[in-house]
């Protein structure tokens, strides 16, 4: 392979690639080379990419001093938004997106030698006539400070290859370019004038064996495509193979998963599968968890974090020390609390705990050093010296955690630093910023820049079509080539009127120009390697597709391929066996065991016993929903500490009666406003304001209760949110009563606060919907002469009860003796660890235990 390339290095001669992939895969290659003929030590050759090498020649120059000033890319972005910020002031406005395509615009004028004068005359619209008058801003920007972006670069070393004054090399190779734009041609003709030799590599002609195969859908084919790579590397172990995929950066990630299914089936569970396919196209920075948990970090400068940030936080280890058992419980309560906006050092009072552990307190003042930290800011700095802040800022954060880095990891935190770097170099452009723009610069940066490692020689190489110009393999499979992907949409210029670009002859301006680069691009990869494979998928979706034109040049003729081996998972399901297991029971509860979710785990046992199970013993718990303003869930805690410190003092029904209108309202201003402090403490302005509006709610709600407490007649308050540790059948609860009242003649009434929608206590034939108070009456010693609901709304508050003096008609020392047996019942059950399934339930009541339970397979067993 590349047997042209020791020859086009000898005597000082160089290679320009059209790709920097290229670059690298040959310089590689080359060192083989020297490696197989024996050497130890050599030059190092001078294989550049097309932009690497333009940089390279004018970095020669014999008077650097006259040169102008080079800008980069992200430089060049921000004059660009300069530029068309004074142009539009449109609100609406994505600046940075549209700077992205006038710079792109600005780069293919140049590229075709196209005059901005021509652009100005033919503009049509008024998105081209904004960006003519940008991009006349932008050059003179340019041309006053002296400085040249990459557009720009070529020309300048033609100018001093015209001048004789840079080093050129004797002779110059060119490969995997498929189109010589006018500027290149510019410059190759500067450099042939100067006595260079051009070389300009043209495509292999092999007489390869070619086949076309296709298949139901693209997850079939790209699964082809591994299972046909291995069996080729079980023929001959060291090919080089590669799968094409036209639009591999839509998602190359899922099309690497395909493949890999295919090329080593049960990958998921094997370590190192990286090395396995090699991916042209990596992922945006952004979106690794390492750079988006920093940007997350460092926003917290200049910026409250809403409670889900603060929740990524809390759970990274990316942050602080690895052990995050303390920090998982500060997540916990911080889904509790009222959702905000949440600056650092009101986060930092509201978790701080005396008996925080290690990993937590470690946080903590991790947090703490950044809210000091974000006190000492600078209106507007330079970008260096927010990039050195960022940088000192996220080392004190423990970021990128405690554990040693793998190469991996090791490359991508280089390239964050670099980014810091990129940031920095803007001060030439932009002296001053604030910090919310500066780190905006930098997230825009992370979000626009692709990242992929540097790994060893994959098995496997998963490319898109124009990475693989200039490669060469032993076996190729292009995949995708239906007719509605190839040739690919063409992308002509919005901003550059089309009548030009047809003139000029641009890339896309023409239908015509877009088959034939397609055709050209085809050529080229069959003639890359001796043996290929052309497939495509006949759905898309729910659109049938067809084989592209295009391949009719080939004359191949369609026929069976290699069989999709489908997903390894499915497989696995149709090769296992039944296996019987012995019996596992639960065990029993011990004596000391303490079963959680107090009358609550009674009740699931009545109608789920394994939730009851999973719930009660195993703890398992559901995380809170992190929801905007007051839950209900925190509404309701409201209420019921209003309710217990306005009964703290269990006052009787005549000392109730006895309040007067101004001590009722004193008394129940003062139970809200300590029921409510808590929350106030740390609230920030609208957090305040809702729970101002929830205070008013909660003191009518108030007052409804004492009102209906003086219509019950005689009674006393015995106890309120009293707490006890009950045994029922050998079953220790932990319960909790709202009330318990006791009557005139010493029996009492268990009652329950209900603040959601009304519920009732019985149904219609006098059965309880609810048995959570039966437990309460199995737990206390006293005569229970009653048991009640009182639902507390705004619409109305009432009391829903049955007892002795609720309901004549019920025959009350029957029903609670019922009652209480089906707790008995319950509670012995649980204890002799009964975890039934129940098979009748609907899927949306079974679906929050379905990864614990068979229910799906009971389901459809029944």
């Amino acid at each position: 392979m590349y047997a042209w390339l020791a020859d086009a290095l000898a005597d000082s001669s160089q290679v320009m690639t059209a790709s920097r992939r290229l670059a690298r895969v040959l310089a590689a290659h080359y060192s083989r080379q020297q490696l197989d003929a024996g050497l130890t030590a050599w030059r190092t050759p001078a294989i550049l990419s097309w932009s690497d090498w333009v940089a390279a020649l004018i970095a020669t120059a014999a008077d650097a001093a006259k040169l102008p000033t080079f800008i980069n890319a992200n430089q060049s972005r921000v004059l660009w938004e300069r530029c068309l910020r004074h142009e539009t002031n449109d609100p609406l406005l994505n600046i940075g997106l549209l700077a992205r395509q006038a710079r792109d615009t600005w780069t293919r004028l140049h590229e075709w030698s196209v005059p901005l004068k021509e652009c100005q005359l033919a503009a049509y619209g008024a998105d081209q006539r904004m960006f003519v008058r940008a991009a006349s801003n932008y050059q003179s920007i340019l041309h006053n400070q002296r400085w040249v972006d990459p557009a720009g670069l070529p020309t300048i070393a033609r100018q001093l290859v015209l001048q004789r004054d840079v080093e050129l090399p004797q002779r110059l190779t060119l490969a995997g370019f498929d189109r010589l734009v006018p500027q290149v041609r510019s410059l190759l003709d500067a450099l042939g004038e100067a006595g260079v030799t051009i070389d300009l590599l043209p495509d292999r002609a092999q007489q390869g064996s070619g086949k076309l195969h296709c298949y139901d859908n693209a997850g079939a084919e790209m699964r082809a495509a591994g299972a046909w790579a291995r069996r080729e590397l079980g023929r001959s172990p060291g090919q080089r193979i590669a799968v094409i995929v036209p639009g591999l950066e839509q998602d190359s990630s899922r099309y690497a998963r395909l493949l890999k299914e295919g090329l080593l089936p049960g990958w998921q569970y094997t370590r190192g599968d990286d090395s396995i396919v090699n991916v042209s196209y990596g992922q945006k920075l952004a979106a690794y968890p390492a750079i988006s948990v920093a940007l997350l970090a460092l926003r917290w400068l200049y910026s409250d974090l809403a409670t889900a940030d603060v929740s990524v936080l809390l759970r990274t280890e990316l942050i602080g020390t690895t052990d995050i058992d303390e920090r998982s419980r500060f997540e916990l309560r911080l889904r509790q609390m009222a959702d905000r906006p949440w600056p650092p050092q009101t986060l930092v009072e509201s978790l701080a705990s005396n008996h925080a552990a290690a990993d937590g307190s470690d946080w903590l003042q991790r947090i703490a050093g950044l809210a000091r930290q974000r006190t000492r800011i600078a209106r507007s700095d330079s970008p260096v010296a927010w990039a050195a802040l960022f940088d000192a800022v996220l080392t004190a954060l423990g970021w990128p955690g405690p554990e040693s880095l793998d190469s991996f990891e090791f490359q991508l935190i280089n390239r964050w630093r670099d980014l810091l770097n990129d940031l920095a170099r803007l001060e030439l452009v932009a002296p001053t910023m604030t910090l919310a723009e500066a780190h905006g610069r930098l997230a825009a940066l992370a979000r626009e820049t692709v990242f992929q490692a540097e790994s060893e020689a994959a098995v496997v190489q998963l490319l898109g079509p124009l990475e693989a110009a200039g490669m060469e393999f032993d076996k190729l499979w292009v995949s995708g080539l239906s007719a509605a992907n190839w040739p690919p949409p063409g992308r002509p210029l919005a901003l550059v009127s089309r009548d030009l670009q047809r003139r000029y002859g641009m890339p896309d301006a023409d239908p015509g120009d877009t088959l034939q680069y397609a055709q050209r691009v085809i050529a080229r990869l069959v003639n890359s390697a001796p043996g290929f494979v052309m497939s495509y998928a006949l759905t898309e979706g729910d659109a049938e597709q067809t084989v592209t034109a295009v391949l009719a040049e080939l004359g191949l003729d369609e026929e069976s391929g290699p069989p999709d081996p489908r997903w390894y998972a499915l497989r696995m399901v149709d090769n296992g066996r039944p296996l019987a297991m012995p019996d596992d029971r639960v065990p029993a509860a011990r004596p000391d065991e303490a079963v959680a979710g107090g009358a609550m785990t009674i009740q699931r046992q009545l109608s789920e016993p394994f939730a009851a199970f999973a719930y009660g013993r195993l703890g398992v718990r559901r995380l809170p929903a992190i929801t905007a303003g007051l839950t209900p869930n925190i509404r309701g805690n409201l209420i019921h500490d209003a309710l217990h410190r306005l009964y703290a003092a269990c006052p009787a029904s005549t000392d109730i009666e006895g309040w007067s209108d101004d001590e009722l309202a004193r008394r129940i201003h003062d139970a809200v406003d300590k029921a409510f402090r808590p929350y106030e403490r740390h609230a920030d302005p609208i957090l305040r304001q809702l729970l101002s509006l929830e205070k008013l709610r909660t003191r009518r709600l108030l007052d409804t209760v004492v009102e209906l407490d003086k219509s019950r007649g005689a009674f006393s308050i015995a106890s309120v949110e009293n707490s006890a540790v009950a045994e029922i059948e050998g079953l220790r609860l932990q319960l909790r009563f709202d009330r318990i009242d006791r009557m005139p003649d010493g029996d009492v009434t268990i009652l329950d606060y209900k603040t959601g929608a009304p519920k009732r206590l019985l149904d219609r034939s006098g059965n309880l919907h609810d048995i959570q108070l039966i437990v309460y009456a199995c737990a206390i010693p006293d005569t229970v002469a009653g048991i009640g609901i009182i639902n507390i709304d705004s619409r109305a508050t009432a009391m829903d009860a049955a007892g002795r003096r609720f309901t004549p008609e019920l025959d009350w020392d029957d029903a609670l003796s019922r009652w209480r047996q089906e707790v008995y019942a319950a509670a012995r059950q649980i204890a002799n660890g009964d975890i039934r399934i129940n098979a009748m339930q609907n899927s949306q009541a079974a679906r929050p235990l379905g990864l614990l339970s068979r229910y799906r397979e009971l389901r459809r067993d029944a």
